[in-house]
């Protein structure tokens, strides 16, 4: 008898093991697609906000510097590329309310004069701002550097199409003020030139002559959050073979 009892023990033992590793099984395998989506979640939030920030860091290392070669966008591209993969963007019509406000150049064209993608000597790369209003429009704003005015050149925009990234812009007027705009940002001017109540206010070029001169293109809205828009500017929306990006962000306290 007491051999039978040891022998029935032991195989209770081993019995209670393989129940007790059953059950370890299957709760790891219970709880493995919860903590991997966890860790893939917090790994995507890291990457996009690690991804925004090399963005940045390219950006400025590029600023005031042309692109004769496309080689800076190129670089820049990759990593674009490399966001939007972690952070898919909807069309642009559901992205517009981000869209609204000012934005501040990091890094993009300097010199629209010409089309070697080379540098305005009299545009200063540090004070380069555009601000979108959600009634289809939107001013840009940049200071000369060696004179006394600071430029708004004001186009008007609307969807490209229903479901794309595409806007389509026509420029429909450039005043200008004096840079004495005391406590005021350059990115409320806008807003004042709008409202009629832009002191000091001339234009650089007749509206008239803008409409009918300074035509347009499309901004290619490839990404909008809070604090970082990317787009591309070209003339049309078929060739965007030449077309130039902006890396742009949300002025400090605003």
């Amino acid at each position: 008898f007491p051999v039978t009892i040891v022998m029935r023990s032991k195989k209770k033992d081993i019995i209670m093991k393989k129940l007790s590793l059953v059950v370890l099984i299957v709760c790891a395998a219970i709880s493995m697609p919860a903590q991997a989506e966890v860790r893939q979640e917090g790994h995507m939030l890291r990457s996009v906000k690690e991804i925004k920030a090399d963005i940045v860091k390219l950006a400025e290392s590029f600023k005031g510097q042309g692109d004769p070669d496309f080689s800076k966008q190129k670089q820049l591209n990759v990593l674009v590329a490399e966001l939007l993969q972690a952070s898919p963007q909807p069309p642009i019509k559901d992205r517009i309310k981000l869209l609204v406000g000012p934005w501040h150049q990091i890094w993009g064209p300097y010199d629209y004069r010409n089309n070697n993608r080379g540098v305005d000597p009299n545009i200063s790369p540090d004070e380069i701002y555009q601000v979108v209003f959600e009634d289809g429009y939107y001013y840009n704003v940049n200071p000369e550097k060696k004179g006394n005015k600071i430029g708004l050149l004001r186009g008007e925009y609307n969807l490209a199409a229903q479901d794309s990234d595409f806007l389509k812009v026509r420029f429909t007027a450039f005043p200008s003020t004096s840079k004495d705009i005391g406590d005021t940002k350059l990115w409320e001017l806008p807003g004042l030139a709008e409202s009629g109540k832009l002191q000091n206010r001339s234009s650089i070029v007749p509206s008239f002559i803008v409409r009918l001169f300074f035509g347009g293109g499309v901004l290619r809205e490839v990404y909008t959050d809070e604090d970082m828009r990317i787009t591309y500017g070209d003339d049309d929306v078929k060739h965007r073979d030449d077309e130039f990006i902006y890396i742009m962000k949300r002025p400090a306290h605003t």
